[in-house]
């Protein structure tokens, strides 16, 4: 090919001179490589050529028969169980050693707010925002004491769930069966959630429309109680996980969330890269980024905040070190095609008749049930 410039072209300067094969072969090879590499991190897996490291065949594969939920193969639902074993226990020393910090140590991380595009910009660099007043003082007052009836008369029956030693935290379940007024916030209604409808607008974008609610629990802790594990909230989902989260826990914020009060730990930004792919999967590294700021934090945030988090994002109950008693709302809701995940897999088998006859429409879509059993299950027997 000549390489004379054709005086008739528009072109200023010399033409460009057209690489050789190879060079060619070499560039596409790159860029290759870098596409495969991008699409296997969104994924979830390595960024690692299958033929290139696995020297499975069909034979193989046949003679070891079904392994996907033995932990053998990287598709077992087991596998989020053994990358968090690397934090098994960091919780409660990193506490003990003063490694645990507010999270308004830090600018940067999310604040209550009332504008939904900061929350959904929070939400997705952190795998949480703080809906601000999303209750009014009035609403929280009258979740309060309904819930601390239900927790004293749960006691006097001998019912009551401890999930701490020495009787420093109560969980009070299904709150969905235990009061209208749990009810109408479970379903975002403003007279029980005055920024309930934002909330549910948030939930929507998450989980697309039809959600499911997994559980909807009353959380009470005293001082010393509250340490979880660190875990995630979609850990019984089998993996590889997609770039999205299958669901929401939310947290209705009866009292006030720090460290000293035992506010929900979490690892900001521990969910996603910000392109998009999921950070947990089977070669994840979790202690770094328990080491890497801002690390472990306690959620702060003044009653009536409500907390929506993103289910792949790491975090855990905190321990209440100071006196008094924190109180919440836990509710986890899922997208509309996995059935729940907690304690309504069961009772939701059962719902007390005068219940079920004041359920809505939606609540009754959330929780999976069309009909009603009249042999109660659980904890609905008593």
């Amino acid at each position: 090919m000549s390489e004379t410039q054709d005086k008739s072209s528009s072109a200023s300067g010399e033409l460009p001179v057209p690489a050789d094969a190879q060079e060619t072969i070499v560039r596409l090879q790159a860029e290759n490589a870098s596409l495969r590499a991008e699409l296997e991190q969104l994924r979830g897996f390595p960024a690692v050529a299958l033929e290139e490291t696995d020297d499975r065949t069909w034979e193989s594969e046949m003679a070891k028969g079904i392994t996907y939920a033995d932990g053998v193969s990287h598709d077992s639902a087991r596998t989020s169980g053994r990358i968090l074993k690397q934090l098994t226990g960091l919780s409660g020393t990193r506490g003990d050693t003063g490694q645990i910090w507010d999270s308004s140590d830090f600018d940067y991380l999310p604040k209550p707010s009332s504008d939904q595009g900061q929350l959904e910009a929070d939400f997705v660099r952190w795998g949480y925002c703080l809906v601000e007043d999303a209750m009014s003082p009035e609403q929280v007052n009258a979740q309060v004491d309904r819930l601390v009836e239900q927790a004293e008369a749960e006691r006097n029956l001998d019912q009551a769930i401890n999930t701490s030693a020495n009787k420093t935290s109560q969980l009070v379940n299904n709150l969905v069966l235990k009061g209208q007024v749990f009810r109408d916030a479970v379903e975002f209604l403003e007279s029980a959630a005055q920024k309930g409808p934002l909330v549910d607008e948030l939930l929507t974008k998450i989980m697309g429309k039809g959600f499911g609610l997994g559980c909807a629990h009353g959380s009470i802790v005293h001082e010393g109680g509250g340490l979880q594990e660190i875990h995630i909230d979609q850990g019984i989902v089998p993996m590889p996980y997609p770039p999205f989260p299958f669901g929401s826990l939310i947290i209705w914020c009866y009292t006030e969330f720090n460290l000293d009060n035992g506010g929900t730990y979490i690892v900001p930004g521990s969910h996603r890269s910000a392109r998009g792919a999921t950070t947990f999967h089977a070669g994840s590294d979790l202690i770094a980024m328990l080491d890497s700021e801002p690390g472990l934090v306690a959620i702060c945030a003044p009653p009536g905040t409500c907390i929506v988090t993103d289910t792949r994002v790491l975090h855990c109950g905190g321990k209440r070190t100071a006196s008094g008693t924190r109180y919440a709302m836990r509710c986890h809701y899922n997208r509309h095609y996995i059935r729940a995940l907690h304690e309504h897999s069961q009772a939701n088998l059962h719902v007390p008749n005068d219940v079920y006859q004041v359920l809505s429409d939606r609540l009754k879509h959330m929780m999976g049930i069309s009909m009603n059993i009249s042999d109660p299950v659980k904890e609905m027997k008593a």
